[in-house]
């Protein structure tokens, strides 16, 4: 059995939507489902899959957003897999969300 390579990434920002709208928009655009949840430590978050191998959470942090990409591989060309997650998440789930002001942060959880 082969090892399972995982890591989360972690970008802030700013944008005028709520999470309720960060939602609708997602759901109206996205393949894959998407949902709030709850988070004990850190409140309520935006969730949904952007590959087979990874996974987004949107947290408000005080006045911005915090996403976590979260990515667990267990083979194939797991460079590609990340690099492939990571555009999904910026240059197709940011936009829908009005992001702004992006940088990387460390991850919430």
């Amino acid at each position: 059995m082969g090892k399972t390579a995982s890591t989360t990434l972690a970008w802030s920002f700013k944008s005028e939507l709520s999470q309720d709208e960060m939602l609708r928009r997602l759901e109206a655009r996205w393949p894959s489902v998407w949902a709030i949840s709850d988070s004990h430590h850190h409140g309520d978050y935006v969730a949904g899959k952007l590959t087979p191998e990874a996974a987004a959470r949107i947290y408000e942090d005080g006045p911005r957003f915090v996403v976590n990409l979260r990515f667990s591989s267990a083979g194939g060309d797991v460079k590609r897999q990340l690099l492939e997650a990571q555009q999904r998440l910026i240059v197709e789930v940011l936009p829908l969300v009005g992001a702004s002001d992006v940088w990387p942060t460390e991850p919430l959880d």
